[in-house]
């Protein structure tokens, strides 16, 4: 796990400027899970490997490399309670108090809360490709196609909508249905008191969608974010994105440099994403926390940055380093560009040691430690 230096150092035409960063959001990671906020956003200490993840209000589900499944968070009617023996999973779907399973067998399995019928698989239900669990009802896409619906449907959420063109994603989010379609276009049916059915006139060209109970986001191919329903505001500057996740009353983003975004409220700590998340493959956002599937996370080193010195071509900065980690020099041209370069590591000795840049020609460059 690489970690940075407690603040960044930049060199601009001779001139040394210190930029302090923000300080990180309080994170929690365990093998490749990453999880900030409050409720039950702590996943198991003994959770490693996942390849996806999923969240519901407050309980969330990982699937392992191995097909296995870990649950965690508020354990109401058993939601959490992962049947014995379950293996052989492909993917995995988190409901308000249950969640359900789809084995590569294309079977569906379903656990917890089932006061509506929501774990009362239907009959004939097989070659599952893809599933969705929503407040109270499911959603499945058979291997020709069909989408399958059960569970509550007192607003219509369970009602497929007809004449569907190769459904490619389908969400069950709150008592609402949403379906993007192979052509890039979106079908929504099921409760709509927020407008969350109300797919925009002449939405096109989506390549993958998000919802919460009361709104719904969808990806388009040029990555922007286009939203509906009573959803928290878009930042204004809002692109390059190629992941969304949205929960109850906040919304994030991954945009193409490695980037999360996040917006909405943070009441507590679920928008305050943490710094140095790297590699990150998913995200997930429930009622007061959000998660991501990253493959490290760098944090704050307590050490202080000595003597930065900038002279000719060469940028130089000391500090106190620690015997068995080595230290690396890293700078960008601008500041959140990310577009960070990486100088040899250097050995820590236990004593004072100097990283040096020995090229520091560019017009800008801000410099920071990274140890690993």
């Amino acid at each position: 796990m690489k970690r940075f230096s407690d603040f960044l150092v930049g060199c601009v035409a001779g001139c040394l400027i210190i930029d302090w960063p923000c300080l990180p959001g309080s994170a929690s990671t365990v093998g490749t899970i990453v999880a900030w906020g409050g409720g039950q956003a702590n996943p198991p200490a003994n959770l490693t490997n996942a390849v996806a993840i999923s969240t519901a209000v407050d309980h969330s589900l990982a699937l392992r490399a191995n097909g296995t499944v870990a649950a965690w968070g508020y354990d109401f009617d058993s939601q959490c309670d992962v049947p014995t023996g379950l293996n052989g999973v492909r993917a995995i779907a988190a409901g308000d108090f249950f969640s359900l399973a789809l084995r590569t067998n294309g079977t569906v399995v379903a656990w917890g809360s089932n006061d509506q019928g929501q774990c009362d698989l239907p009959s004939g239900l097989a070659n599952v490709v893809a599933i969705s669990a929503g407040h109270a009802h499911c959603l499945a896409l058979e291997g020709d196609g069909t989408v399958v619906a059960w569970g509550a449907g007192a607003f219509g959420q369970t009602n497929v909508v007809p004449g569907l063109l190769h459904p490619k994603q389908l969400l069950a989010a709150g008592d609402y249905s949403v379906v993007l379609l192979s052509n890039g276009t979106v079908a929504a049916w099921g409760l709509d008191d927020a407008g969350q059915t109300d797919v925009p006139q002449g939405l096109g060209s989506v390549v993958s969608l998000a919802a919460s109970k009361e709104y719904a986001l969808a990806l388009k191919s040029d990555g922007t974010v286009a939203a509906w329903g009573d959803y928290p505001p878009l930042p204004p500057d809002l692109t390059n994105v190629v992941a969304i996740a949205a929960g109850q009353n906040h919304s994030l983003a991954l945009t193409a440099d490695g980037k999360v975004l996040a917006w909405g409220t943070n009441l507590s700590g679920e928008g305050t994403v943490p710094a140095g998340l790297v590699a990150v493959q998913a995200l997930g956002a429930a009622w007061s926390y959000s998660l991501a599937l990253a493959q490290a996370v760098k944090s704050i080193l307590p050490v202080t940055l000595l003597n930065p010195t900038w002279s000719g071509h060469r940028f130089s900065v000391s500090f106190q380093s620690r015997s068995g980690v080595s230290y690396e020099l890293e700078y960008e041209p601008s500041l959140g560009s990310g577009a960070w370069t990486n100088l040899a590591p250097v050995p820590g000795t236990g004593g004072t040691l100097t990283l040096t840049d020995p090229a520091a020609e560019a017009p800008a460059r801000f410099y920071r430690v990274q140890s690993q």
